[in-house]
């Protein structure tokens, strides 16, 4: 079971994301209201993976996350802010960040991002700009896939079903049902429908 730190000032959303993962079946090792705090927190409970807000008071997020990853290595982040600008994005990234979301994606995508950071992979939410790319969003999103995540992105371009498509693949179907949501969330695609549509080239939307 993956242990997650989640970390925010503001206590409603604080509380209702780690209810969120509580649900989805992670486990909660620790909250924190500032960055000081977050590295006391990451220090004493040695999470997986830690959701970090950048606009926190005392050092803020960026540099909370630069410590983090500068003295636990092992542990991964994943920003969930208001602030969705490419500077953002990039100091996040250049702090250590695995992953960039914005507070408004949904359940399901904040949830498709902590799967895909058990799996060690970089996730970013749809409009996100990362850094130095061109706005060109199903080559750019079809090139952020892993060779696993591009082999089932076209499987299901081929209209193939999640228990198809793990017996083609040698996977659990939940394996694969975890692979498709990330596959979802990185093409940027609302549904299985849009992502077919954009895995063959020609955006549903």
């Amino acid at each position: 079971m993956t242990r997650v730190v989640v970390v925010d000032d503001h206590p409603v959303f604080r509380r209702g994301l780690s209810a969120l993962l509580s649900a989805s079946g992670v486990e909660i090792v620790g909250e924190a209201a500032s960055g000081n705090e977050a590295i006391l927190v990451v220090d004493r409970t040695r999470p997986d993976l830690v959701l970090m807000d950048l606009g926190l008071p005392d050092i803020g997020g960026i540099e909370a996350t630069e410590r983090i990853t500068a003295r636990h290595p092992d542990v991964r982040v994943i920003v969930i802010s208001l602030y969705d600008d490419e500077n953002s994005v990039r100091a996040a990234l250049d702090a250590g960040a695995l992953g960039y979301l914005a507070k408004d994606s949904t359940p399901e995508q904040i949830i498709a991002a902590v799967q895909a950071a058990e799996m060690g992979a970089s996730m970013f939410g749809p409009g996100i700009r990362i850094p130095g790319s061109m706005p060109a969003p199903e080559s750019l999103h079809l090139a952020m896939l892993t060779r696993r995540e591009k082999a089932i992105a076209e499987l299901l371009g081929k209209g193939l079903s999640n228990p198809v498509i793990a017996e083609r693949l040698g996977l659990s179907a939940k394996t694969v049902a975890n692979y498709v949501s990330i596959v979802l969330l990185k093409l940027g695609a609302e549904n299985r429908s849009d992502a077919v549509a954009l895995v063959r080239g020609r955006p549903g939307r």
